[in-house]
């Protein structure tokens, strides 16, 4: 008797296990044609005064060019690898980066950018967000940056790097 109440509930168990079932989500991401972005220059190579009351400001400091492709609602996103500092061992020297619309027409930003409002210190993610197809040519933006002294003190002489990344996303 033993024996039989036993294998009951192991028929049971198996039983349950042979109706389950497996749901499977799908996502599939269809990448745009033809978007990139692209830059006048890779390497900023910047001499700052270090006199404790110059600043360093080239608003043309470079030129972007983003193509959405068969995008016709994309972002731009703008970081820094040391949110927003140049470093050189345990040195820092903040920077502030700025993007201007070169090119004119209606390109659907949505909202106001910080970025294109003024000059913003990528401590996190700066984004322009557009809601229209750039034209073949691509829309152009100058990219900005500015390095503020220390009010009557000196950086620690040396090369300072950081690493901007200004990145393409559909949506």
């Amino acid at each position: 008797m033993k024996k039989y109440l036993s294998l009951v509930p192991l028929l049971l168990f198996f039983g349950f296990n042979i109706y389950a079932q497996a749901n499977i989500n799908v996502t599939v991401i269809v990448a745009p044609v033809g978007a990139a972005i692209t830059m006048n220059s890779y390497v900023w190579e910047i001499s700052f005064q270090n006199d404790g009351t110059n600043s360093y400001q080239n608003d043309h400091q470079g030129t972007m060019t983003i193509h959405s492709g068969s995008s016709g609602h994309y972002r731009v996103d703008f970081t820094s690898k040391s949110s927003g500092y140049l470093k050189q061992d345990t040195y820092q020297i903040p920077y502030y980066i700025k993007a201007t619309q070169i090119t004119s027409g209606d390109y659907k930003i949505v909202g106001s950018p910080a970025i294109i409002a003024g000059y913003v210190q990528l401590t996190s993610t700066q984004s322009i967000e557009f809601n229209k197809k750039t034209k073949n040519d691509g829309l152009q933006f100058y990219t900005g940056i500015k390095i503020d002294p220390v009010s009557g003190e000196f950086y620690e002489s040396g090369t300072y790097t950081d690493i901007l990344t200004i990145s393409f996303t559909a949506l």
